[in-house]
């Protein structure tokens, strides 16, 4: 071949390589240059969603993620769309919901009993289930300590090897049948639409109810209402009053576990006007099978 041939030839090839190079570049501008993503069927320039792309990825962008995969494709892009199913972050779980199977229920004398007398009483209990033991006679469910006022105490533990019982929860009652009067016999035909004998209904009443904060709202509340009343019934109570001392939210939970307001009881609570609490009252009752169900130690 001649040289001016060699020459032509190479000419030829030089410029058709610059040309190429020449449209390829033009795409690479006007693909900068756009406004929006180009997608398509078969590719997709896009950069994560999770956080806005740095200028060394939107340069990477431009020319590596052409085709669709699994972790870079999608129809319909939006840079401040949420992230993805699979970087979606889990709500927080609820609390689980405790039941009497979970909690380990224990009747003591009330909180200002003497060391001396807790020893006294507890030895008594135990020479009692001795003696019924040996004479093969059947226990009552539930024994209260005399005085007319009891101390129910709530004990749970949790899952796990090395956890250890522990109180999460105390409540304060009385046990003794108190009498009626004309204004809660008022409030029982006003509320239940029954007409007891006059003084004829007994009485007992909650004191107070306490959770600890890591266990609220675990439904450990409604078990002891549930305890006490099964205990109050045993004592053959016909209903429980109480004050509830807090804000609306707390009559309303009172209301969804079976109480009702009494206002007719305001004065005779000590609590006129409401200036303590709302009263409530609420019939008292144990379930057939309950005592099996429940955990629950005396003494």
């Amino acid at each position: 071949m001649s040289p001016s041939s060699i020459s032509s030839s190479l000419s030829s090839s030089s410029n058709s390589c610059w040309r190429h190079l020449y449209y390829a570049t033009v795409l690479l501008l006007f693909a900068s240059s756009s406004s929006s993503y180009l997608t398509s069927e078969a590719f997709v320039i896009v950069s994560p969603a999770a956080s806005p792309p740095s200028s060394s990825a939107k340069a990477a962008a431009k020319i590596a993620p052409l085709f669709a995969t699994p972790n870079n494709y999608n129809n319909n892009v939006n840079e401040n769309a949420p992230l993805l199913p699979n970087h979606q972050t889990t709500a927080p779980k609820k609390p689980q919901l405790l039941t009497h199977a979970d909690i380990t229920w224990k009747l003591r004398p009330p909180e200002n009993t003497s060391k001396l007398s807790r020893l006294q009483i507890k030895f008594g209990a135990n020479l009692l289930r001795l003696y019924s033991k040996l004479k093969g006679k059947t226990l009552p469910p539930v024994l209260c300590p005399k005085g007319g006022r009891a101390m129910l105490e709530a004990y749970y533990k949790e899952p796990g090897w090395f956890q250890r019982e522990r109180r999460i929860g105390r409540f304060g009652f009385t046990t003794l049948r108190g009498p009626s009067n004309n204004e809660i016999d008022a409030t029982i035909r006003q509320v239940y639409k029954i007409n007891p004998p006059p003084l004829s209904a007994t009485i007992a009443a909650i004191i107070y109810m306490f959770v600890e904060p890591n266990y609220r709202h675990r439904n450990v509340g409604s078990l002891a209402l549930d305890v006490i009343s099964a205990v109050q019934s045993v004592q053959a109570v016909d209903f429980t009053v109480l004050v509830a001392a807090g804000d609306d939210t707390l009559v309303e939970w009172y209301e969804r576990n079976g109480y009702t307001k009494a206002p007719l009881l305001q004065e005779v609570m000590g609590s006129p006007d409401g200036k303590f609490g709302v009263t409530m009252i609420a019939p008292v009752g144990v379930t057939e099978g309950f005592f099996d169900e429940c955990n629950l130690r005396w003494w």
